[in-house]
């Protein structure tokens, strides 16, 4: 019998590594300015045309490299950021793989040109679609220029998922953001189709960056240091806090990140004052031992792992909280709150024991007293499957519907504020765009003013192709698009309640959306808000355990 099994040749192997790294322009962008800002450049230049899609150049005036490493830095793994695992478990520069020139060079026609400072010629290498096509001396100016011209124009499958110029412009001109706040001092300047699209000048600290950023906006500096921990924040005051948590910039020794668990640590440390859902405009930045941190978690290098994330997590709601106008003070607010040790009070254990069930239940930790919604108010006991809350209040024992408490929460809100007359509309940074049939255009026409009354701002781009601009503010952490095109559905097939079904779709879709395993954060505002208003909706409740007087048996109605 013929072998079936080959080794894959080592340009498709750089096409397949491509895929986890460089998805869209702005992957090639982030690689790129790090490897800049790695090679210690003070000044670097981004220039894009059609989104990226046509030419990427970044120039920088790093340290350079020698013909020798300019050759060697376009093949798989090759890097000079470590040698070992060792270096691995102690990463301090923001590249370290080796993966980003190949990967880059694989899907695209690229260009390099680089000269050391002090060398009198420089070195142009030039790749196309993975192989090394030239390497030739050439004049530059000290430093490192990547051209990046017709990035996947060998892998066409790929190209045709990139969105529109204006899409993915936007995507670059995040990153750029990024990068520019993570390093005050750099000097970045960006252009799109010719014209400056972006443009940080070298700040002195993190605030004067963040005030550069953020415009005129009222920002509170906060500086901690504890146990090994060191954080550097600039935040706006809580009016200004926005649903989910796309505006707060989060960095782990200078490296951008996406870590939900901070971001939740952060509205924390704000208690109530937060609306549920919202996060505070700004930006935070720790700095630990990088032998604390695993950055290699991610192929993309967007996610980090921390040796002890418990004790980060507790730190930085800690730190935030004790500087915050108006904070608790101390931390005894926070052993109440937190938990100091984490067990449970004897009764809430005593609680979760006596459940009996066929999964697993996690217990909670200890919300503190009963919510204060209700004279009778609803506590946490313990979370089965992240799907099934189990709460108790000062005379039951209730089993709640996650999923569909989510639901009941969001309808109620909207229902609200739809009565009201007042849907509070987000817009949105990056708008987003979607494609629809001509029988939902047609119900776009017809309900246009429904639509638009329920927070949607949009345009059309041409036939069937819409860009979403802005939805209702209390589902902004959910997909625009998605959210636009359930309402558009609704309205379509709803017969004589259009507004009603449209918050019904609305309402599922924002709780599929915060379908993620549960933080204690989001069990308290879902047992917080579902409490005043379960008496007029039942669904959430799978069952009642009344708690007699006097030790009798209970059982469940």
């Amino acid at each position: 019998m013929a072998s079936t099994v080959r080794l894959l040749d080592e340009t498709l192997i750089d096409q397949i590594a491509a895929g986890e790294v460089i998805e869209r322009p702005a992957n090639l962008v982030k690689e790129l300015l790090e490897n800049a800002i790695d090679a210690k450049a003070s000044s670097i230049t981004v220039s894009v045309e059609d989104g990226g899609r046509a030419q990427v150049r970044v120039t920088d005036d790093g340290i350079g490299m020698s013909a020798e490493d300019v050759t060697l830095s376009v093949q798989r793994h090759a890097t000079s950021k470590i040698a070992s695992f060792d270096d691995l478990t102690r990463v301090s520069t923001l590249g370290f793989r080796g993966e980003a020139l190949p990967s880059i060079g694989s899907v695209s026609r690229m260009t390099i040109r680089s000269r050391l400072k002090d060398a009198l010629d420089g070195t142009r290498v030039l790749v196309e679609g993975g192989e090394l096509r030239d390497v030739s001396p050439a004049g530059c100016p000290a430093g490192t220029t990547v051209v990046v011209n017709d990035l996947f124009y060998n892998v066409p499958a790929r190209k045709k998922f990139l969105r529109a110029r204006q899409t993915e412009s936007s995507r670059i001109f995040e990153v750029c953001q990024r990068l520019a706040l993570s390093h005050p001092g750099l000097r970045l300047l960006v252009t799109s189709e010719g014209r400056t699209a972006r443009r940080y000048l070298p700040a002195s600290d993190l605030a004067e960056r963040a005030y550069q950023v953020f415009g005129d906006l009222a920002l509170k500096e906060i500086h901690a240091q504890r146990d090994g921990l060191i954080l550097d924040a600039v935040l706006a005051a809580d009016e200004h806090a926005r649903p989910g948590a796309r505006h707060l910039f989060l960095f782990v020794n200078g490296r951008p990140v996406n870590d939900r668990r901070i971001a939740r640590a952060i509205a924390f440390a704000y208690g109530d004052r937060l609306p549920p859902g919202h996060y505070p405009r700004g930006v935070v930045s720790l700095r630990l031992d990088p032998e604390d941190v695993d950055v290699n978690a991610h192929p993309q290098k967007t996610e980090v792992r921390f040796k002890q994330a418990a004790q980060i997590v507790d730190l930085v709601t800690r730190m935030i909280a004790a500087r915050l106008p108006e904070a608790p003070a101390g931390d005894a607010y926070w052993e109440a709150r937190l938990g100091a040790s984490g067990r449970l009070r004897d009764e809430e254990a005593r609680a979760a024991v006596a459940i009996e069930s066929p999964v697993e239940a996690r217990v909670a930790e200890p919300l503190g007293e009963y919510v204060s919604a209700n004279p009778n108010g609803l506590r946490l006991v313990a979370q089965v499957r992240d799907r099934v809350l189990i709460c108790e209040s000062r005379d039951e024992i209730l089993l709640v519907d996650r999923e569909r408490a989510e639901r009941l929460v969001r309808y109620d809100a909207l229902r609200e504020a739809a009565d009201s007359g007042s849907i509070a509309r987000q817009n949105l940074l990056f708008p987003d765009r979607l494609e629809l049939t001509e029988s939902a255009v047609a119900a776009i026409a017809r309900h246009e003013t429904l639509l638009r009354s329920l927070g949607f701002d949009w345009s059309e781009l041409g036939k069937g192709s819409y860009v979403v601009r802005a939805v209702p503010a209390l589902l902004a952490d959910a997909r625009a698009t998605l959210l636009f095109e359930d309402a558009v559905t609704a309205v379509q097939a709803s017969g004589q309640e259009p507004l009603s079904a449209a918050l019904r779709a609305l309402a599922d879709r924002a709780a599929t959306a915060n379908g993620l395993p549960l933080d204690q954060a989001s069990v308290e505002r879902i047992v917080a808000e579902v409490w005043p208003i379960r008496e007029a909706h039942r669904c959430c409740i799978l069952g009642r355990v009344p708690l007699p007087a006097g030790g009798a048996e209970a059982t469940i109605d």
